[in-house]
C-alpha cells in the first residue's frame, strides 16, 4: 500500500499543467502500445492471408485448366478407333522412326522394348516438339503413354523425358 501513497503524494505535488501533460503522455503511450501490440500485427497477418488466398486462387485456376486439358487429351486418346494402328510395324520401330521424322532423333538417347511396351529416353528435347510428337503418334497410330517423367533441362524450352509407350487406346 506504501507505493500507492507515494504515487498519490507525487500526483498531489504536481502543478495542474504538469498533471494534464502527464495524462496526455499516458494516453499517447497507451495508444502507441495498442497500435504496435494489437492493430499492426493483426493488419500484417490479414495482408499475409490475402496474399496466400490470391496464390491459392492462381493455383486453383491452373489446376482447373490442367484438368480441362487432361479431359480433352483423354478424349483425343479415346478416339484410337480412328487411328491407322501400327501398319504392320513393330511398336519399337514405329516409335523410333516417327520420333526421328519429328526431329527428335538427336535428343533420343535410348529406345528399348519392355514386353509389349517401349521405353524411350530423351535428353534436351524441345518440349513443344515432344508433346506434338506424342499427340501425333497417339492420333495416327493409337499409341498411348503408359507413364511419363518429364524434367526441365538447363536450357529454356528443353526437357529430359522418360516415356513408356504402348499400343492401343486408353
Amino acid at each position: 500500500m506504501r507505493g500507492r501513497e507515494q504515487l498519490t503524494e507525487y500526483w498531489d505535488g504536481l502543478q495542474p499543467r504538469e498533471r494534464i501533460m502527464l495524462l496526455f503522455g499516458g494516453v499517447a503511450v497507451l495508444l502507441a502500445l495498442l497500435y504496435f501490440l494489437l492493430w499492426q500485427p493483426v493488419m500484417n497477418a490479414r495482408m499475409q492471408m490475402q496474399q496466400e488466398v490470391q496464390q491459392q486462387r492462381v493455383l486453383l485456376q491452373w489446376m482447373k485448366d490442367a484438368a480441362s486439358e487432361a479431359k480433352l487429351l483423354r478424349g483425343v486418346s479415346g478416339q484410337s478407333g480412328k487411328a491407322k494402328g501400327l501398319g504392320g510395324q513393330s511398336l519399337l520401330s514405329l516409335v523410333d522412326e516417327s520420333a526421328k521424322k519429328q526431329g527428335l532423333g538427336g535428343a533420343m538417347k535410348r529406345v528399348e522394348p519392355d514386353g509389349k511396351q517401349v521405353r524411350i529416353w530423351f535428353e534436351g528435347a524441345g518440349f513443344d516438339q515432344l508433346i506434338g510428337w506424342l499427340e501425333k503418334i497417339s492420333k495416327e497410330n493409337g499409341v498411348r503413354v503408359v507413364s511419363a517423367t518429364v524434367e526441365r533441362a538447363d536450357v529454356a524450352g528443353l526437357v529430359d523425358a522418360r516415356l513408356r509407350l504402348a499400343e492401343g487406346g486408353v
